[in-house]
């Protein structure tokens, strides 16, 4: 009876230790100064990382200082300090939710993103890494080519390389400041459009 007994408790815990490497590996790599495994009431796997938190995925590297990973709705939870870096570019705020199966990114508070021809700013910012298009809300803050605004809303198309400014914007391009309700950002400054109340208020070159 207890060689049975014994039998089923390996089992078990052989099928715990398969169920959390899976997961894990399938995520590339997830590691922590401590990690917790847990099964929730409804029946699926948490595992709550806390202490310099580095998730590896795809060509990205996340971290933080806390995450939550519901493996279940592959929906993973980063909390303080959060930081996204790959090759090109840096991505950083207070928090993250990162939905892995729909690719989408939702990220909040002190959101930077500083690339080497582009800085946003702004509160929050959602991301669908799929379509490659950041929206960036509130307090949004822009340095692209030599335009510096800021705008209600700020929306980066990676794919296009433009950025699309809405909602009382207002800036500079050199010496040079104008507002508009929008304007739009093409390959890096080379093509500025502006539509809507738009003014541009210029400084005459000096001989």
């Amino acid at each position: 009876m207890k060689k049975n007994k014994i039998k089923n408790i390996l089992t078990i815990t052989f099928a715990i230790i398969l169920i959390f490497s899976v997961n894990i590996s399938a995520q590339n790599d997830l590691t922590a100064d401590k990690l917790v495994f847990e099964r929730s009431e409804d029946g699926s796997n948490i595992i709550e990382a806390t202490g310099n938190v580095k998730m590896t995925y795809n060509e990205s590297i996340i971290t933080g200082d806390f995450a939550d990973f519901e493996q279940t709705n592959q929906l993973i939870t980063f909390r303080d300090n959060v930081n996204i870096k790959t090759d090109q570019r840096t991505l950083s705020g207070d928090n993250l939710v990162f939905n892995m199966e729909s690719n989408n990114m939702e990220m909040n508070g002190n959101v930077v993103l500083n690339a080497q021809d582009i800085l946003v700013e702004s509160d929050t910012l959602s991301y669908n890494r799929e379509e490659g298009v950041m929206n960036f809300i509130d307090n949004a803050y822009i340095e692209y080519g030599t335009i510096k605004a800021d705008a209600d809303q700020i929306r980066v198309l990676e794919k296009e390389n433009k950025a699309i400014l809405t909602g009382n914007v207002t800036g500079q391009q050199g010496e040079n400041t104008f507002k508009a309700d929008r304007i739009e950002i093409i390959n890096n400054g080379d093509k500025i459009e502006m539509v809507g109340n738009a003014q541009l208020i210029f400084v005459e070159e000096q001989e």
